[in-house]
């Protein structure tokens, strides 16, 4: 017998075969470069649900095989726990681990963002002793979301949630995965987002050919990134084919990994913590 009331057991039921059929849909997606990957919609799985009811659903952990999320009162499904989608996420907490011991990061995390909204990251770090106002907001000063089949649009239109008003975040990494071409070569991209900005800082395509047309024009025509700021393969940079590369280096400023803590950066911190690029486009070409 369930443990659950049978309302809640008629209402999980009902979303988890929801999630099964966009699981189907997903894995049918014939992915090609292009608008699809721009700007593709999420599933939306039921409306007008509560954060208490959804959070409630969350911790029941059932089996769920796509990634979700609340938005707007809305669970949509946007992207799938794939091979190549697991590979870079776990290079990147990986690499993100050996920043600092003073740093914890955390996979997959649930945060709420405001009232009828919880994201679901898949990585984020928290720095140890932070010290947040009251009422106590979630502690990430830094969150990754990595997206497959989830569009480019669907990766930027959640920054103005993670950086409202009820987070202390402080960084937005975003890493756009395109599916391999005709040619074998694979289109990669990394933004980097800070607080109370709408526009990326730093855009570096690290793939092993350029952007697709569509993914350039909606970078520069609707998020308004500056021609400048856009750099790395087909935007002047030499190819993504080594380690250590200066313009491959995504740096993340260690203050903001910081904030809030006592006494700030800890002694013996460079400035700034990279992310090599390199490395996360090595794993995601090993699992395609």
């Amino acid at each position: 017998m369930s443990n659950y009331p049978q309302d809640e057991e008629k209402l999980y039921s009902k979303w988890c075969s929801e999630f099964e059929l966009a699981r189907h849909r997903l894995l049918a997606i014939d992915r090609k470069e292009g608008s699809q990957e721009v700007k593709r919609m999420g599933i939306i799985i039921d409306k007008e649900i509560s954060k208490k009811t959804y959070l409630k659903f969350c911790l029941k952990e059932l089996s769920v095989s796509v990634n979700y999320c609340l938005i707007g009162g809305k669970i949509e499904a946007y992207d799938m726990p794939s091979k190549p989608h697991s590979s870079v996420q776990a290079k990147i907490i990986s690499i993100m681990d050996n920043w600092s011991d003073q740093l914890q990061v955390f996979g997959e995390t649930d945060i709420t963002v405001d009232t009828r909204s919880v994201y679901r990251c898949d990585a984020c770090v928290e720095p140890i002793n932070r010290q947040l106002p009251q009422p106590n907001p979630s502690g990430q000063t830094l969150v990754v979301e990595i997206g497959n089949t989830e569009s480019l649009k669907d990766l930027h239109d959640k920054v103005a949630g993670y950086f409202s008003p009820r987070t202390t975040i402080q960084l937005y990494f975003v890493i756009k995965l395109f599916p391999r071409r005709q040619n074998n070569l694979v289109a990669l991209l990394a933004m980097l987002y800070l607080r109370n900005n709408q526009i990326p800082v730093i855009v570096k395509s690290f793939g092993t050919t350029d952007l697709h047309v569509s993914t350039s024009i909606y970078l520069q025509n609707t998020i308004n990134v500056p021609a400048n700021i856009i750099t790395g393969v087909g935007f002047g940079a030499g190819p993504c084919n080594a380690p250590n590369i200066p313009d491959y280096q995504v740096a993340i400023p260690t203050n903001l990994l910081f904030d809030g803590v006592p006494g700030g950066v800890p002694a013996g911190l460079p400035t700034n913590l990279n992310i090599d690029l390199f490395n996360l486009q090595t794993v995601y070409l090993r699992t395609i």
